[in-house]
């Protein structure tokens, strides 16, 4: 399913996006909080880009362009809770520019309305104040510190856990339509 932005594309990946991926996470800023290493390797690049194809990830490609600057998607969806996670990334040439808030702002909108979902919700590193705004300016809230939630790269890592409820973000619609 392809849904477009004022500026962007999503669309779902294709095994034809693997050096695009390996592009994106070759560089140390984009996997500085990640759990997987800095990608040199195109294999690495393909294992990744299989996940993200079988857990449904869109790319992020601007518009009238083919090749994807980024991917976003929901994840770990619970129909009985009517809830789901949410993942995203950049390439960090494109960082600043609002792109991802608008990206993710197309992907709430799918997630609230089509599927039905009441909550989604992101983890981050504490630290990662980028993610951390835009998040906030797409209406999610912290709720609180995960310590010592995950462990990859040789150890242990706290996450902050932040969410968003379908009520909260019509909210947002309406005061955005209103204004």
């Amino acid at each position: 399913m392809n849904f477009t932005t004022e500026r962007l594309e999503l669309r779902p990946l294709e095994k034809r996006d693997r050096e695009d991926l390996l592009f994106i996470f070759s560089h140390p800023e984009v996997t500085r909080y990640y759990e997987i290493e800095t990608m040199h390797d195109p294999l690495h690049a393909e294992i990744l880009l299989d996940h993200f194809i079988a857990n449904g990830r869109l790319g992020i490609c601007l518009k009238g362009e083919r090749r994807i600057i980024g991917s976003c998607g929901l994840f770990a969806i619970n129909t009985a809770y009517a809830s789901a996670s949410l993942g995203y990334d950049l390439s960090p040439q494109y960082w600043g520019r609002g792109i991802m808030t608008e990206a993710l702002d197309a992907l709430l909108c799918r997630g609230f309305s089509a599927l039905g979902l009441n909550r989604i919700s992101a983890l981050t590193y504490p630290d990662n104040s980028r993610s951390i705004r835009v998040l906030s300016g797409l209406g999610f809230r912290t709720e609180g510190l995960l310590r010592e939630f995950g462990f990859w790269k040789g150890s242990f890592h706290d996450m902050s856990l932040h969410s968003l409820l379908e009520r909260e973000w019509r909210s947002r619609q309406s005061s955005s339509v209103s204004s």
